[in-house]
């Protein structure tokens, strides 16, 4: 997977979850060892309006998506 490919999952994935929406990538990096991109993001609570630092992680090789977690500012 490339990093474009990587960004329209992760926004994808994100926006399917209706309590947030994707608001825009902050940082995006990949680990060669792992074959893992470290995605950095904001997202929109629906309910608040409040912009909220998120990350999760893309698997190169499966395309899998794992660890989504909010962050602190």
């Amino acid at each position: 997977m490339n990093e474009k490919e990587v960004v329209e999952k992760a926004i994808e994935y994100v926006n399917l979850f209706g309590y947030i929406q994707w608001h825009e990538l902050r940082s995006i990096e990949f680990n060669n060892e792992s074959s893992i991109w470290k995605v950095v993001f904001s997202a929109k609570q629906n309910e608040t309006e409040e912009i909220i630092p998120y990350k999760l992680e893309v698997n190169s090789l499966s395309g899998d998506i794992a660890n989504l977690q909010m962050m602190e500012d």
